[in-house]
């Protein structure tokens, strides 16, 4: 018997040396490798929309006269926001009356415009005395052309 016991004390303590080695290989063995990477992507910007710039009719313009005081209808159709500085006006030219007979005031608005429409601006109009017949402008529904920037 006791060479039996023996035989499984041997056998016991050799299952516990593979388990333990075993054991070992499963936790603290692994391997890896290393790298760096590199790569790219996109990104869209967008893009400035027109700023749109309207004005209500005006009437009783004549040579000499007053300025006639109007409002700018200032509206931002992009997505994002825009700053709007100056905002000028030039009376286009029809037939034979000039467009450079009238005045039209500037508009210093210097406002940062969030998308749809902003405030409305202040400006007027004259139709200036220019020592000459400025008979062509009777009657005439003048085009005012405004810019900003």
């Amino acid at each position: 018997m006791r060479r039996i016991s023996r035989f499984k004390k041997r056998t016991w303590v050799l299952l516990g040396v593979v388990a333990a080695v075993a054991a070992m290989a499963s936790v603290g063995a692994y391997a890896y490798f290393s790298a760096s990477g590199s790569g790219s992507g996109t990104a869209a910007v967008g893009s400035a929309s027109n700023i749109v710039l309207s004005s209500d009719a005006v009437t009783g313009l004549y040579p000499g006269n007053a300025a006639t005081p109007l409002t700018v209808h200032v509206s931002n159709p992009g997505g994002g926001n825009q700053y709007v500085d100056q905002i000028t006006g030039a009376v286009a030219t029809q037939g034979g009356c000039l467009g450079s007979w009238f005045t039209v005031a500037p508009i210093n608005y210097a406002q940062n415009l969030a998308p749809g429409t902003g405030p409305d601006a202040s400006s007027s109009v004259s139709l200036d005395e220019s020592n000459s017949n400025q008979n062509a402008c009777q009657g005439l529904t003048m085009t005012i052309n405004w810019t900003s920037n």
